[in-house]
């Protein structure tokens, strides 16, 4: 058997593309259809690139690792439903060959390819996958992944008779590609609006198509049960074309979505329209050809997009709870008192300032203004407890990371959660999302740590009674100390590196993660607004806001620093 590396085709390409894209073998145009499809999915974002890959099809007499490799290149293009790839298989196989069944993204540097005869292998080590869907996943291991590809003789050529579905793309070059689009769900009761983040071809043609074909598929797996579309079941686009023209979208529904009401109708409108982002300002909607004459959702109807907290953090500090005022706190009517009396070492705020979830020596409490604190846990070794947009307290203690207690405000209902968490050993943070429909936990593993979501699903009436299968979202190897979210798509990961050193890891929930460096001594992370997304509040209770490059001292001697699930 022989060993043999590629001859850089990927890194120089990705040079070329990290440059400037004068000078290019591979010429650029405007991709125009993708790989990752189910029906017609998402195909745009916004890619300051404006290009696409055109690869070079088979020549005369290529040798056999030159037909492997050139169809590996080619397959980063989706031009022309994969045209210039196909020529490198035979006919058989080109009409079988399915790419839209998945993307493994590598690194790009350490490809390997080995032939036994007519029988290739190419190892790649991944860096991520995307599902046939679109959604995004991290890699939980970088061990190789190994392809095998068989080729034969056609027409005196040589061609790959044998190819796994989906593509192998390296990570630069994917980026230039491929970008981020996001669908909207509702949450139950159609209060707010859920992310779904995709991952499509960047500037095609069909974009409207495709994002009106996904939002009619569904959400991803880990989000079923969880959120809620307004369609009418088995609803489809009646053609498969959304024409798009003076930045209104023209979207032909099947004669399922003909049992919609008026509101509905809103509803479906609407969700389309943020779904659809930059790609049209409005929607019209028309059933089986037939125009519906559908108004705008009014301000006071719409629901909450990426809810936002206030710019002042609220902070438990001697005998006080309440936001910080310059040097100051002040207290919070109603809830300061009966806060600080538990000397709390961990809070999360609802949304209407008029409830808190509170940590303190004898366990969970439940503060609303209206009553006395009741407590919902009394179990050892609990952590941070989060709540959600219907008032229900969430507890755990951190040894027992499955034992998830869900009580309602007023200390009543409380049960029992399964999370379906495997080899966890621990958990560090337990974190609703402002909206109340997806949760996330930093958990500790035998290996390490790990970040889990799953959707919330409840009962009719509001009360949670399950988990969604979770999602693995990429989490620091060592030191994981606090979890939070920053905003409706993204959690960020607090970690000691190096003695007091800590980083913050930025993770989208269906996307990729960025990594900056934090302050000395952190220990507690939680969202933020204003100029930065976060807060954090050190060992020695200091308050700590990023600012430029370092990092800024807001406030010292705070014993806790709350989680806000939103804002009046």
């Amino acid at each position: 058997m022989t060993r043999r590396r590629p001859p850089g085709v990927r890194a120089a390409l990705a040079a070329v593309l990290a440059v400037t894209m004068l000078a290019l073998a591979a010429c650029a145009s405007i991709p125009d259809s993708g790989p990752v499809r189910q029906g017609a999915p998402v195909a745009q974002v916004n890619d300051p690139l404006d290009l696409d890959f055109n690869p070079s099809p088979p020549e005369k007499g290529a040798s056999q690792q030159r037909i492997v490799q050139g169809f590996i290149d080619a397959a980063s293009s989706p031009k022309n439903n994969f045209k210039i790839a196909r020529e490198y298989l035979t006919t058989a196989m080109a009409a079988s060959w399915n790419p839209d069944e998945s993307v493994t993204v590598d690194d790009g540097r350490n490809r390997t390819y080995d032939d036994q005869g007519t029988l290739w292998r190419l190892d790649v080590t991944p860096v991520a996958n995307v599902d046939s869907v679109g959604s995004y996943h991290p890699v939980a291991s970088t061990a190789p992944v190994g392809l095998n590809y068989q080729l034969v003789r056609e027409n005196g050529e040589w061609r790959i008779s044998v190819a796994p579905n989906g593509v192998v793309i390296d990570d630069p070059t994917f980026r230039a590609v491929y970008a981020q689009q996001n669908l909207y769900f509702y949450s139950p009761g159609y209060t707010y609006l859920v992310p779904d983040a995709r991952w499509f071809p960047a500037r095609v043609a069909s974009a409207a198509t495709r994002v009106a074909s996904s939002v009619l598929a569904g959400p991803a797996p880990w989000l079923n049960g969880a959120v809620v579309t307004s369609f009418p079941k088995g609803t489809q686009l009646a053609v498969p074309s959304v024409t798009t023209e003076g930045g209104v979208a023209r979207v032909d529904l099947s004669s399922e979505a003909g049992q919609a009401d008026s509101a509905q109708l809103q509803r479906m409108q609407y969700q389309l329209e943020q779904s659809l982002g930059s790609l049209a300002q409005s929607v019209q909607l028309s059933i089986e050809g037939n125009v519906q004459q559908v108004p705008s959702l009014s301000t006071d109807a719409a629901p909450v997009r990426n809810p936002s907290v206030d710019s002042r953090a609220y902070v438990y500090r001697g005998d006080v709870f309440g936001p910080v005022n310059g040097d100051t706190v002040t207290g919070l009517s109603g809830l300061s008192d009966k806060v600080a009396a538990l000397r709390p070492t961990a809070v999360t705020l609802s949304a209407s300032r008029d409830q808190a979830a509170v940590l303190s020596q004898a366990g969970v409490y439940s503060v609303r203004k209206n009553g006395d604190p009741v407590r919902v846990d009394g179990r050892p070794g609990l952590i941070g407890p989060s709540l959600d947009a219907d008032g229900w307290v969430w507890s755990v203690p951190g040894g027992s990371p499955g034992a998830i207690q869900v009580t309602a405000g007023n200390g009543a209902d409380a049960h029992g959660l399964v999370a379906n968490w495997p080899d966890a050993t621990g958990i560090l943070s337990l974190a609703v999302s402002r909206d109340g429909t997806r949760l996330a936990a930093l958990l500790r593993t035998p290996t390490g740590y790990a970040l889990m979501a799953s959707g919330i699903v409840r009962a009719s009436n509001g009360a949670p009674n399950g988990l969604t299968e979770p999602v693995e979202l990429a989490v620091p190897s060592a030191g994981a100390q606090s979890a939070a979210w920053t905003s409706d798509l993204t959690i960020a990961v607090l970690s000691t590196t190096s003695g007091e050193a800590t980083s913050i890891a930025q993770q989208t929930v269906g996307g990729s993660q960025t990594t900056t460096s934090g302050p000395t001594g952190g220990r507690t992370i939680v969202g933020a607004a204003g100029l930065a997304p976060y807060v954090v509040l050190s060992a020695d209770g200091t308050l700590l806001a990023p600012t430029g490059t370092g990092w800024q001292a807001q406030l010292d001697k705070v014993g806790a620093v709350a989680v806000q699930q939103g804002q009046p």
